[in-house]
Formats: C-alpha cells, structure tokens, sequence
C-alpha cells in the first residue's frame, strides 16, 4: 500500500457504514499521529447547518450540490486506521480544502451543538482557544 500523508483540509472518500463512500476532511491535529475528521453530506430538512458547504472554488470537487458538514459523526484518527477505511480505487486525498473552507469548517466545530465535547476540547486546544 502506498504511504498516505494527512494535511489538514485533506478529503478522504472512506468505506463507512451505512451506506459506504462517506467523505471525511482532516480539520486538525490532535496527537502526534491522530487526526480530527469531520463528515461532509448532502444537506437535508434535518441537517445541523452550522457549516454549509457550496460546490465550487475552495471546496472539494467530489462536493457536486449543497452539502453540510456532520459534526456528529467526527472521529479521530491515525494513517492507519484512516487506510484501513479508504475506499478501494479512491484518489488519496479525494480533493482537498482552501484555507478559508478550513477555517469555515474549524469554526463552525466550536459552535455545533453535535460536535462531541471531546472532539470541540481537542479542536480548541490544536487552534490555541482557552
């Protein structure tokens, strides 16, 4: 298997359960080798719309229509756990983020009422927020 690097803004096309094919983006370092995902999805009546992310420029191109981010489902994780979920053929990274989609995503972290406080605290901590 080739070497998989994780930048933060990295989107990754990962085979998770229910429907397979969910794509993660790296939003930020928390251990030395573990990493925060977040989990983009088609936007629905029931979405958190903390962060809604629109197809174009800064955005990955696998983003086709109004997506948002599901905070609920954020996990961290290490190179290898994170190739153990890859999708078999998918590009490493799937696409990735400009800085400001990072920073959209980063901020709308602290705010959403589905991020695990685990993951907020971490997050906070890797963007120097007492």
């Amino acid at each position: 298997m080739a070497s998989i690097t994780i930048n933060l803004g990295d989107a990754f096309l990962l085979d998770t359960p229910p429907n397979s094919e969910h794509l993660y983006i790296a939003i930020a370092q928390t251990s030395e080798s573990t990493y925060l995902f977040v989990n983009v999805t088609t936007r629905r009546p029931n979405s958190e719309a903390t962060c809604v992310l629109m197809p174009g420029s800064g955005v990955p191109n696998f983003v086709v229509h109004e997506s948002v981010i599901a905070y609920q489902y954020a996990r961290e994780m290490n190179v290898t756990q994170l190739a153990g979920l890859i999708t078999a053929g998918s590009p490493i990274p799937k696409g990735s983020c400009s800085a400001a989609v990072l920073a959209q995503i980063q901020q709308g972290g602290l705010v959403s009422s589905r991020l695990k406080n685990k993951y907020k605290t971490a997050l906070k901590a890797f963007l120097g927020i007492p």
